[in-house]
């Protein structure tokens, strides 16, 4: 069973997969087809040996080939209980280029049938095969760049390959063509007159002359970067001279000379108060930023209860929209300069905890999904192959990375126009996954002269679109900061009128959970169709659910899904669980829906599922007979979770739906110094019937707290800037009273501070949740309704 499931884990990351009986010498399984002429599952181990001589190169890989697969050597191999079995040949891929082919075999005893079972996996392997020579003659010594070659395509295995804006020679992509990335960067930053002798003395022919019999060569070239000339040594080492594999070494002249003036004692000097002069500027720029955020925060509480007044004359609306639309603007402005402080002083850190991949994913597509509506924009976000529910990281700066690029997408495209977020997984190994986000938009593009500049702090292709947009210039410098730190990629392609396509690709840590529970629910046993037009949101819904064992049935258009259910129906096999999308040409979920209930009751559980907002529906779909609604892109704890909740709202079957706590007739005390702010906090809060006594430090909390009758309060808004005794150590003070109800009431804090280590403070002091100013109403409402407990 272990080896099944790495079989299938790791199917789509290598060249080929191989299942097969060695006891009757047949393949029962193959995946992949990279090698191989044809499909070979089914025929015999001997046929699919004979197909790969065609794609090894070497005549001696060809011998060693034939007598790896000899099944007597490999069944007295597995009886002896010898470890996997291992096999290094040099190939042609399908595309035509050479590369090194590690085949990796292990096999077992099948306990029922008695054959012995063997799982064969191959993968490119020349990155492995330079790590001897990195151990042993390359590390000793200090080098910016280590690349392999194997015939004409490189592979970078040490350096950094983004720093290109300046005229550094480090190649623009991590693999490609050899002769392009000495042609496209070399040579444009060596002298005119000598660039012809360069390019000959780098050509893979010279090399593989100097290399016929010498272990090592090098090239010396004198390269112009930034106005100084540094003399770059190229040297090559010849790794397998008959299959054309070289690794090239680029020494590093600059780190040497760096760290030789580092031991200089005026740098030194110079260093130290640099530091200090940038501590300083953090500290103001910090205390700038609260007094600005509070009046801020006051204009944009109050602009909001304002205009939720329904008799506000059409023109002071206007202006409040605007004085509103400012305000934010501002704020936004300020968390850009402080975010970019921090990354310069270098105290922004990143956090490592398990997360919700999905909820990350939904929070972004409410977000952006809403502002396109209001744009009158088109939003998708599809995800290919299989994500897993959680991973170890820090989602909020991964969150922000992509709400960044997104928001800039929503900006810059006028209607009718597109954007889209695709998610797929493309490589996995030992306990870490690599995650590629695609954000493509139909705007207004860019110059392609421009797009190296695109990361740099306040560049503007165009000033006046600053003025039209709103744009600072620093959130693409943010972005890839946060994404480098995340030892992730960025990059950009766009056209000017036609759009633009960010490409970011992270490596986070497998948090090797499945998502929620299934409870009471058996997978295995459920049937479910699935409905949509979109064949690759089909595809990807039915592969998420097959993670957890469920099996789907799939069509592409409602009528298709009638003649489906009236088969199953006939045979009296009635599918549990309809998914069905909401926006289908000819008929949409709805009508789908209807007829459904019209022909065959409700022996289904139907949910719809949709990209958009389903609020404008939802009366018109509960009619039609939808028992619950999801949104897109599926994970398969989401889809067990609604339909579990569904079947108990309908009476079938267990689970209960998320606790909310009644607000009405509520009382919280509310710690806060500015007064326009506890104004502000009060009337919201009287909204919903929910009564507040004020305190105006946390002194004042903490004795009125402390006088009160035990459960006087459900829950506490604590400020954390205050004078006399801030939030935090009001919030400790409190749970450290000797009454009942001191270590259980909720304390929410609220700061116009809103970086990570703000909110852990807040937390270690016994803080329940952390909100930001401007507090959001709903955003307060939710986080009450969530915390107060009757039965604290």
């Amino acid at each position: 069973n272990s080896m099944m499931e790495q079989f299938n884990a790791i199917a789509d990351e290598s060249l080929t997969v191989i299942r097969s009986n060695m006891s009757t010498g047949v393949i029962e399984d193959i995946r992949g087809r990279d090698l191989f002429p044809s499909d070979y599952a089914g025929n015999t181990i001997a046929a699919y040996a004979q197909s790969r001589m065609d794609s090894l190169l070497v005549e001696g890989d060809v011998e060693k080939y034939v007598a790896a697969f000899d099944m007597d050597r490999l069944l007295k191999r597995t009886e002896r209980g010898e470890g996997p079995a291992i096999l290094v040949s040099y190939c042609r891929r399908a595309s035509g280029r050479r590369c090194f082919v590690k085949f990796s075999g292990s096999a077992s005893r099948n306990p029922v049938t008695g054959d012995v079972d063997a799982f064969g996996i191959e993968t490119e392997c020349n990155a492995e095969m330079v790590s001897g020579i990195l151990n042993e003659k390359i590390l000793p010594r200090q080098y910016d760049m280590v690349t392999y070659i194997v015939s004409g395509w490189y592979g970078v295995v040490i350096g950094d390959a983004a720093n290109i804006a300046k005229g550094s020679i480090f190649p623009k992509q991590r693999d490609g063509v050899y002769k392009e990335y000495i042609r496209d960067q070399v040579l444009p930053v060596v002298a005119e007159d000598e660039r012809e002798a360069v390019e000959k003395a780098l050509s893979l022919k010279t090399i593989a002359e100097n290399l016929k019999e010498a272990e090592s060569c090098s090239v010396d070239v004198a390269c112009h970067i930034g106005g100084e000339t540094f003399n770059k040594q190229f040297t090559f080492y010849a790794v397998d001279r008959e299959r054309e594999f070289y690794i090239l070494l680029k020494s590093d002249i600059t780190d040497v000379l760096l760290k030789q003036l580092a031991q200089n004692e005026l740098l030194a000097s110079a260093l130290h108060e640099a530091e200090q002069a940038n501590a300083a500027k953090t500290a103001f720029l910090s205390s700038m930023s609260h007094e600005i955020r509070t009046p801020m925060n006051a204009i944009i509480g109050l602009d909001s209860i304002a205009l939720k007044d329904p008799g506000l004359p059409e023109r002071t609306r206007e202006h409040l929209e605007k004085i509103g639309g400012s305000a934010k603007h501002l704020l936004g402005l300020i968390n850009d300069i402080l975010d970019m402080s921090r990354i310069e002083s270098g105290r922004m850190t990143l956090k490592n905890e398990e997360f919700s991949f999905r909820e990350m994913l939904e929070q972004i597509n409410t977000m952006i999904h809403g502002q396109c509506q209001e744009k009158g924009l088109n939003y998708k976000c599809e995800i290919y192959g299989h994500v897993d529910d959680c991973y170890i990281g820090d989602d909020m700066k991964l969150k922000q990375v992509i709400i960044n690029i997104l928001g800039n997408a929503v900006k810059f495209t006028p209607a009718p126009g597109d954007v889209t977020l695709l998610v797929e997984r493309t490589a996995r190994f030992e306990g870490r996954s690599t995650l590629r986000f695609v954000m493509r938009d139909t705007g207004i593009g860019m110059d392609k002269s421009y797009l190296p500049k695109i990361f740099e702090a306040f560049s503007q292709e165009d000033d006046s679109k600053s003025t039209k947009y709103g744009s600072t210039g620093l959130g693409m410098a943010i972005t890839k900061n946060i994404v480098e730190m995340m030892n992730g990629s960025i990059s950009v392609e766009s056209e000017k009128g036609v759009g633009s396509t960010f490409t970011v690709s992270v490596t986070l840590k497998d948090s090797g959970k499945r998502g929620q529970e299934t409870g009471e629910i058996r997978p295995q046993e459920l049937s479910v169709l699935i409905i949509d037009d979109d064949a690759v949101a089909c595809e990807h819904a039915k592969l998420v659910l097959e993670e957890v064992g469920i099996t789907a049935d799939t069509s592409l258009s409602g009528a298709e899904a009638l003649k489906l259910i009236e088969v199953r129906h006939a045979r009296r096999e009635f599918y549990n669980l309809i998914l069905v999308d909401w926006k289908m040409p000819e008929q949409d979920g709805v009508a789908v829906t209807r007829q459904i209930r019209q022909l065959y009751d409700r022996e289904s559980t139907i949910i719809i599922l949709t990209a958009y907002s389903w609020e404008d529906v939802i009366e018109e779909a509960l009619e039609a007979g939808v028992d619950s609604f999801m949104a897109k892109p599926l994970f398969a704890s989401n889809v067990l979770q609604e339909f579990r909740q569904a079947m108990a709202r309908k009476g079938v079957g267990g689970g209960t739906e998320v606790r909310k706590a009644e607000l009405k007739g509520r009382r919280v005390l509310l710690a806060e110094d500015m007064e326009i702010n506890a104004e502000i906090m009060i009337e919201l809060l009287e909204m919903r019937e929910v009564a507040a006594d004020h305190a105006e430090n946390g002194q004042s909390a903490v004795e009125m707290f402390a006088q009160s009758p035990v459960n006087r309060y459900d829950a506490i808004l604590m400020d954390v800037r205050m004078p006399v005794m801030d939030g935090l150590e009001a919030t400790a003070k409190i749970r450290a009273l000797d009454r009942p109800d001191a270590k259980t009431v909720p304390i929410i804090a609220m700061t116009a501070n809103a970086f990570d280590e703000d909110v852990e403070r807040s937390l270690q002091a016994g803080m329940n949740a952390h909100l930001s100013k401007p507090v959001e109403p709903e955003r307060l409402y939710e986080t009450l309704e969530g915390l107060i407990r009757d039965d604290r």
